[in-house]
């Protein structure tokens, strides 16, 4: 049996060598990744006291009530969309409605659902001591 290496070898055959990452696709690929990270919550990369006592409250206030077909416990508590978007609506990053509109569409709840009801009813008041830097949520 004859080895394969040196036949390719003998035969004067190499390797195909990996062709060098052009600057366009370098400079596509770091936009595309700066991107990404920018679409994530303030608290992805930080910690946020402030928002994880809105999580507690959220976990003793409104433990088992529904949001469409998710409950709320200590499951939902950690599903990466609805820390995501209750984190951006915490911060002001998005409005109430467009909160609301986001659980209806991922969860089908409904507006005036107890669940719901209940989440918005954890938000800290305008100018309150825990309240966000923001009053975009209002």
């Amino acid at each position: 049996m004859t080895n394969l290496l040196s036949t390719t070898a003998a035969k004067g055959l190499r390797r195909p060598r990996r062709q060098p990452r052009s600057l366009a696709s370098a400079l596509a690929s770091t936009v595309l990744a700066l991107l990404s990270v920018s679409a994530c919550a303030p608290d992805a990369w930080r910690s946020d006291d402030p928002y994880e006592a809105f999580l507690t409250r959220v976990q003793n206030n409104c433990l088992y009530e529904r949001i469409g077909r998710m409950e709320i416990n200590a499951d939902s508590l950690q599903d990466p969309y609805f820390l995501d978007l209750s984190s951006r609506f915490y911060n002001g990053r998005i409005p109430q409605a467009a909160f609301v509109a986001n659980l209806q569409g991922a969860y089908d709840a409904q507006p005036d659902s107890s669940g719901v009801r209940c989440l918005l009813a954890q938000m800290p008041q305008q100018g309150g001591p825990d309240a966000p830097g923001t009053t975009a949520w209002r």
